[in-house]
């Protein structure tokens, strides 16, 4: 998961995140049902239940630093929980599949937070019309992820000998083919998912016996 940098830092009043967060979770619902086109700062607002417009103008300043905000906290706590299920592996091939677990049953509990990353992600453009994040940022995010694992994986011995980009690539592909099954009919539950994706990933990795 990509990480955004948050458009407005420094320290905030308990009141002021409790606010900011209650305005970003409304967004996210709306992006999830009704796509980024119709994610105005007026719906925004009777999602959130706010009295005003201005209040999320004032955390947020324009619509693109709120859709920027979204994708921040989406990542953020994606990377926070899969970094929690997944510290303390001991060897690249336990890290390989914890992170694969990990991000799937991530995943398949926000999937609304999903959806509304991928809306900003293949919607929101600059002021040139070109995509401002587009769907490159996730699969630079899956690389800088996977591949320390697979050198690792390498270097210990555990994996044969193959290109750390190519193969990040391809389990990358994998979980994304693993998010649609999750998500479109005939669908296939979690676990089901991840027990495919880390049976793969084991064999097209190990060394050959």
């Amino acid at each position: 998961m990509q990480v955004i940098p948050g458009s407005r830092g420094g320290r905030r009043s308990p009141s002021a995140t409790a606010r900011r967060e209650q305005i970003i979770a409304a967004t996210v619902r709306i992006l999830a049902e009704s796509g980024y086109g119709r994610t105005t700062f007026e719906r925004v607002r009777q999602r959130a239940g706010i009295s005003s417009t201005r209040l999320i103008s004032y955390h947020f300043g324009t619509r693109d630093e709120l859709m920027e905000a979204v994708l921040t906290d989406i990542a953020l706590r994606a990377q926070d929980a899969i970094a929690r299920r997944t510290e303390g592996a001991p060897t690249a091939t336990a890290r390989l599949t914890a992170r694969i677990e990990a991000e799937l049953t991530w995943i398949a509990h926000n999937l609304a937070a999903v959806r509304a990353m991928y809306e900003i992600c293949v919607n929101a453009r600059d002021a040139e019309g070109a995509l401002r994040y587009g769907p490159e940022a996730s699969a630079q995010s899956n690389l800088a992820e996977l591949e320390p694992i697979l050198r690792a994986g390498q270097e210990s011995g555990e994996f044969r000998e193959f290109d750390t980009t190519l193969m990040a690539l391809t389990l990358k592909s994998a979980i994304d083919a693993a998010i649609v099954r999750m998500t479109q009919p005939p669908r296939l539950c979690v676990d089901d998912c991840v027990r495919e994706i880390t049976t793969l990933a084991l064999l097209v990795t190990r060394r050959a016996s």
